[in-house]
């Protein structure tokens, strides 16, 4: 996914990168109750939405900051743990749920629990970003439809895990209506089965794309902790889970520090589906004390958390003096964040109770009516979303076939590029309006380039940046960044609102100012090399 933030997903934090979605787990029941498991699950609803919140505040301060992340590593696991333990709680509750509510209800619960939040926090972000006069993007119909259409910007740059649960919701409700929830749990087994052949078929890109298009939903790696929950109520009802079970757990998350992040959730998620069968079947949290109360109240509120929190940090990045040190931004974040929760949590709670009680008392074919609506809409968007990211794909793997065409010598040096280029004849008009501008450090591992292009002549041309490290392909990206700072130019007059920044992650230790090649392809295979910048390697 690529974001605001240009990050890696995951992340994530393109890809984020890697956040969590605690509706999902939240819409089975939506506030607490005194009494019985729900109290364990709230407090590790709090315990994940903790997790959550700390890999991202490790990643602002870093993106934001320059500040360094001296446990990257861990912080971006607890972003993955976190998200998995969210997904096998959502499966777990909603294995009960639909085979409990009629299925216009269960899915007209799920929507209502989702989207009135979400679209109140990203109105009150944008509110205040304008009064402030900051910038808030990523706001579309797409990006605000929660539809799996695949990567695209989004304005809490969260909205991947959400687009992930709708599609868990929407499919559940179908297995409902075609009368098979009861047979919910040898699908779901075998669900875990195809995820597991899928994985190591799929390229690796594919396993990382968040939110995933509709096509790739059913074999996303980030699906294995919902699909494991939905296993929890039988493996309970068999004893098969014990509190002692969650020691089951730590060698599956000793194994994510070794592998990618895609096997990491992989991993990640049987860890998160063993820790909540423990957490439901251990003895009930006495709701005695203030952190015993307050660790609860928090999970009842990490929907609300989740959302807030990143514009919190993107406030406080620009709040935060540039002198301050990493620890004081972090310290600003958290306390920003949990305060944001503590204001909102109540008020959404309190709403999403009065809303379920309109459902419930609304009749059937209004009822029938609303669910239809909101299925046409999600559909759609899905289907619209998916479809371009497809073409998008189909444009991507032409631009990484016309490169390869060249023999890889060609990309050693700039000097060769335009050589090889020209004797094929492939070269771009020279009306191009292109530049790598900045070469940034970002991590001991990571360099991002950034760059702009734009053909005045011909500006809905797509074009692709390819980064060559010592002749071996590094990134290749279409634009995803408006550049309005740009439009003031002569030759950019035609730019419109069309996306023309590039901002690519290479790595660090393959790429050097000596052996870094830039060029960019169009979608007939026509290039040009580009000099990159010197500076910041």
């Amino acid at each position: 996914m690529q974001t605001r933030l240009d990050r890696h997903h995951p992340p994530a934090l393109t890809a984020p990168t890697h956040s969590g979605p605690a509706g999902g787990a939240l819409a089975a029941v939506g506030i607490a109750r005194p009494g019985g498991a729900l109290a364990n699950l709230q407090l590790l609803r709090a315990f994940a939405a903790s997790l959550v919140l700390v890999h991202h505040v490790a990643v602002y301060a870093q993106a934001l900051r320059g500040a360094a992340r001296p446990f990257a590593t861990l912080d971006t696991l607890m972003g993955v743990w976190g998200v998995a333990i969210f997904f096998a709680l959502s499966g777990f509750l909603m294995a009960r749920l639909v085979t409990r509510d009629a299925p216009l209800v269960f899915l007209a619960h799920r929507v209502s629990r989702i989207f009135p939040t979400y679209v109140a926090v990203v109105a009150l972000s944008a509110g205040l970003f304008a009064a402030l006069g900051q910038q808030f993007g990523g706001v579309s119909v797409l990006a605000l439809s929660l539809a799996p259409g695949g990567a695209r910007s989004s304005p809490l740059n969260v909205e991947w895990t959400l687009a992930l649960e709708l599609s868990f919701y929407v499919g559940l409700f179908l297995l409902a209506s075609a009368g098979q929830a009861r047979r919910l749990v040898p699908l779901a087994a075998g669900w875990l089965v195809l995820l597991a052949v899928a994985f190591p078929l799929l390229p690796p890109d594919s396993r990382s794309l968040m939110p995933p298009p509709l096509y790739l939903v059913p074999v996303t790696a980030a699906c294995a902790p919902f699909a494991g929950g939905l296993l929890l109520p039988r493996l309970i009802a068999s004893g098969w889970m014990r509190p002692a079970t969650a020691l089951l757990a730590l060698p599956f998350l000793v194994l994510c520090v070794f592998v990618d992040t895609a096997a990491a959730r992989w991993l990640g998620g049987v860890a998160a589906v063993l820790i909540v069968g423990a957490a439901v079947t251990a003895p009930p949290v006495r709701r005695e004390g203030p952190v015993a109360r307050g660790t609860i109240a928090l999970g009842d509120w990490s929907y609300v958390l989740y959302l807030a929190h990143p514009p919190v940090l993107l406030l406080a990045g620009w709040a935060c003096p540039p002198d301050w040190s990493g620890p004081a931004y972090a310290g600003v974040c958290l306390a920003g964040s949990l305060l944001a929760a503590t204001l909102l949590g109540p008020l959404d709670v309190a709403f999403y109770r009065r809303v379920r009680g309109r459902i419930d008392a609304v009749g059937p074919i209004a009822l029938r009516r609303g669910v239809t609506a909101f299925l046409v809409v999600f559909t759609g968007c899905a289907l619209w979303g998916s479809t371009e990211t497809a073409r998008n794909d189909w444009a991507e793997s032409r631009a990484r076939d016309a490169v390869a065409a060249l023999p890889a010598q060609a990309w050693t040096s700039r000097a060769a590029a335009v050589a090889a280029i020209a004797a094929r004849g492939l070269a771009l008009p020279p009306t191009l309006r292109t530049a790598v501008e900045t070469v940034e450090r970002i991590s001991p591992t990571e360099l991002l380039v950034g760059a702009y292009a734009l053909d005045p002549d011909q500006p809905s041309r797509s074009l692709h940046l390819a980064l060559f490290c010592g002749g071996r392909l590094a990134a290749l990206d279409k634009p995803r960044r408006l550049r309005r700072d740009l439009a003031a130019r002569p030759g950019f007059e035609a730019m419109g609102e069309r996306r023309i920044g590039y901002r690519l992650r290479i790595p660090a230790d393959s790429c050097s100012r000596e052996n870094a090649v830039a060029a960019l392809v169009d979608e007939t295979g026509l290039m040009t090399a580009l000099a990159v910048p010197r500076a910041g390697w």
